[in-house]
């Protein structure tokens, strides 16, 4: 039973688990990267038409906090934790300073070298020397073994950050016009949105949309960022989003007689108005950038590049339908004495406002890697053996560079 269990987590902790681990999770983080996130599902629907269903239904559309994406993150911290555990004993007693690897079989070796010249260089160079049985034995940076646990250390940590903030994280979307503030109380600071504006392709799908904001703290000072879709803007432990985009349209209502404006004011597709002298309802059904006709006859957007626009608009008078029309901007719907329009319309942003508590974990898995590299890769252990007067160098890397520098110490140039 004992080694069924040893091999079943020498099988979950091996390397092949790992790559096909990795390259799931590296399939979630390039879909991350190039479908935009955190959209509408309309927006999938419109602009994926075949794999727009599936891209919902696989949460795709929140890539990274996706249930399949954390239990792929989750299996490969097992795999990590489990490798880490079953080679840290060999690693732990690599350290001791007793410790010395196989290096006679070194086929880089060093012929003609005076014992107390190795004696001498070795403790130069701030080697652990060990002489038994009329052999030198030299080692040093034996904590370079230890490089690899402490990357997967901080791999591990970073997925565990990861975990804490798709559990713990709060999240409120917040609509913005240009020019519009949005104040948060408890961070103690104003976003404005400056400019807004979309890209397209050449079939007139978005291509990307971009938010130009600043933030201004309560003591006066200010900061000013571009943020677009995957690529947010943080700021005093809030992250700011693009999520998705819309339009309003500028309603206004004119008596005709007096050319009095009775009403004014910005409405979203599918929001009414409520004009209580004449008991009427003017309803935005939805606002069409470039208009289509559909097999029905009903209106379609084509694309969001405003080419020729046209509001489709509903008009009800005590509850009942009185009236629909589709009108271009300032054309006029005449109905009793009031002269109903819609002059323009504004392209608004919805920024997902993310507060995460786990970043000082990423932060400190980040740090924690790059000690982790930085061991692995810089201070590796390098060992000598004097023995006969030959002189056996051994190195985990770089071993024919170390090699050389030994060589070149005890040997004279010509």
């Amino acid at each position: 039973m004992k080694k069924r269990i040893t091999k079943i987590i020498h099988h979950i902790a091996s390397l092949r688990v790992a790559i096909a681990l990795l390259l799931l999770i590296a399939a979630y983080i390039v879909i991350g990267t190039l479908l935009p996130q955190h959209s509408a599902h309309s927006y999938y629907l419109e602009r994926y038409v075949k794999t727009g269903p599936l891209i919902i239904a696989l949460t795709l559309d929140k890539a990274y906090s996706s249930p399949l994406f954390i239990i792929l993150l989750v299996l490969f911290s097992i795999n990590l934790t489990l490798c880490t555990a079953t080679t840290l004993k060999a690693q732990i007693r690599q350290l001791k300073g007793t410790f010395f690897p196989a290096v006679a079989s070194s086929e880089f070796v060093v012929e003609g070298v005076d014992e107390e010249a190795v004696r001498s260089y070795s403790q130069r160079m701030r080697f652990n020397v060990v002489e038994r049985d009329g052999e030198i034995r030299a080692g040093k940076m034996r904590i370079g073994v230890l490089g690899a646990a402490i990357t997967h250390v901080g791999i591990i940590l970073l997925f565990l950050g990861g975990a804490i903030g798709n559990m713990s994280s709060s999240e409120e979307m917040v609509n913005l016009l240009p020019g519009n503030e949005h104040r948060f109380e408890a961070q103690g600071f104003t976003l404005t949105l400056d400019d807004f504006h979309m890209t397209f392709d050449e079939s007139g799908a978005v291509k990307q949309y971009i938010s130009t904001v600043t933030v201004t703290d309560d003591d006066g000072s200010q900061r000013s960022d571009r943020l677009w879709v995957n690529k947010p803007f943080h700021y005093k432990g809030l992250g700011f989003y693009q999520a998705n985009y819309n339009w309003a349209s500028n309603l206004r209502i004119v008596e005709r007689e007096s050319r009095e404006v009775v009403a004014e004011g910005l409405m979203r597709n599918g929001g009414s108005y409520f004009y209580q002298s004449n008991h009427l309802t003017v309803q935005l059904y939805g606002y069409y950038p470039e208009l289509g006709i559909g097999h029905q006859q009903q209106p379609v957007k084509i694309s969001d590049r405003e080419i020729d626009p046209y509001y489709a608009v509903v008009l009800y008078q005590f509850g009942e339908a009185v009236g629909s029309y589709i009108v271009a901007p300032n054309q006029h719907i005449h109905w009793e004495d009031l002269e109903i329009s819609f002059t323009h319309s504004v392209a608004y942003t919805g920024l997902l406002v993310r507060k995460d508590l786990s970043y000082p974990i990423v932060l400190a898995s980040f740090l924690i890697m790059i000690a982790g590299l930085f061991i692995s890769f810089y201070l590796y252990p390098r060992f000598l053996l004097f023995k006969e007067g030959k002189l056996y160098t051994y190195s985990r890397r770089n071993g024919w560079v170390f090699y050389q520098s030994i060589r070149s110490a005890f040997t004279k140039k010509e």
